[in-house]
């Protein structure tokens, strides 16, 4: 292999090793200019350079998590050499995104048009991709309105490509359950986990508002997802603004009491699935290509429900109470960003400037791009 080649790889591994060793799931990260690093001492540093360095010169990389394989095709055989990759960042929470990964159609589908597909992950949430997005080695992910809001607010260059309406009863804020806890007025005085500048946040503050509560008035804690689901169980805090596998387990496992919905708070945070700008400017056919088979899984899931259901519980390691929840807890078909998406987005983030989340109102049309057109 020439050093022309092997350079560009090993740069590439190094970012990858670095990132990794920085243990996302303890770290809470608003995704703005600010964002929190770890820094790393130049001992450490020249050791996983080192190491990088052997690993590129050896040609295997270990570190990459592929889908499942899907039955080849002619086209797919053919191309053993492909000159375009996407790099895909997967949640460890049910999204289309994880399930184009878990039935292996998103890496079909564009392996037949000679695209290579890596998958990055599983990170906790959406923020910790953003410094992955910031450092140009990941493409593509998915998160919410509001933690895409947040990543606006700090000039992270992405731009939101496609979108799928939240019911509203997938997210939420819950209590434990045997605390004195009914409603979001018995809210006053206690600690509520919350992620920073995303969907928690957002849920609580809004909650507040609509029962005209002072934002002083509640303490809030905060906590990416995967710390405080121990500190819930553990009962460390009164409360819990949440979504997903993170509310149903919350619910069903631990015993809480669900104290108002998405739906009831009158939410507008969707499921949002983002690229980098550089790669969109670059590849705008394969953006089109990953949003059609996106589009694709998620009205195979929305008719086929318990089936969609099923493949999460068996990558997450769903306990049946938890499958149950999720059944009745599915967002909508996803949809091309068109100008009535892109207002509702931009409403979030006026909301989300005017409560001094964020340090800045962006313009959300400058971070949306309809693929449809």
């Amino acid at each position: 292999m020439s050093a022309r080649n092997i350079f560009p790889r090993i740069l590439h591994r190094f970012r990858k090793s670095v990132r990794q060793s920085a243990n996302w799931d303890s770290i809470d990260i608003t995704p703005s200019v600010y964002l929190p690093i770890k820094r790393r001492t130049l001992p450490a540093a020249l050791f996983l350079f080192t190491a990088t360095v052997a690993a590129a010169c050896s040609g295997k990389d270990s570190s990459t998590v592929t889908a499942p394989a899907s039955p080849a095709s002619p086209a797919s055989t053919a191309q053993p050499s492909q000159s375009i990759t996407a790099r895909i960042a997967w949640l460890k929470s049910p999204s289309v995104l994880a399930l184009s990964k878990f039935n292996g159609e998103m890496e079909k589908a564009l392996t037949e048009k000679g695209i290579k597909v890596l998958w990055e992950g599983p990170f906790p949430a959406f923020s910790p991709v953003v410094e992955a997005i910031n450092a140009g080695s990941v493409d593509f992910t998915v998160g919410s309105s509001t933690s895409a809001v947040s990543a606006m607010a700090g000039d992270v260059p992405l731009k939101v490509f496609a979108y799928q309406k939240n019911v509203g009863i997938g997210e939420g804020i819950v209590a434990q359950g045997k605390s004195s806890i009914r409603t979001v007025k018995d809210l006053v005085g206690k600690k509520v986990a919350v992620n920073r500048g995303g969907t928690g946040e957002y849920l609580l503050v809004k909650a507040l508002e609509q029962e005209n509560i002072p934002l002083d008035q509640v303490e809030r804690v905060y906590l990416g997802p995967r710390d405080a689901a121990p500190a819930f169980a553990q009962g460390q805090v009164d409360a819990w603004a949440v979504w997903g596998i993170f509310l149903a387990t919350a619910e069903v496992e631990h015993g809480g009491r669900i104290i108002a919905t998405g739906e009831q708070i009158g939410s507008e945070n969707d499921s949002i699935f983002v690229v980098r700008n550089e790669f969109l400017e670059q590849y705008p056919d394969v953006v089109k290509a990953v949003f059609d088979v996106l589009k694709t899984q998620s009205e195979w899931a929305d008719k086929n429900r318990a089936a969609a259901v099923e493949i999460y519980a068996k990558e997450f390691e769903l306990s049946d109470g938890v499958k149950k929840a999720l059944e009745n807890r599915f967002d909508g078909v996803i949809e091309p960003v068109d100008a009535a998406q892109t207002q509702r987005i931009g409403k979030v983030a006026n909301w989300f400037f005017d409560k001094g989340v964020i340090p800045k109102k962006p313009d959300a049309a400058a971070f949306t791009v309809d693929v449809s057109k």
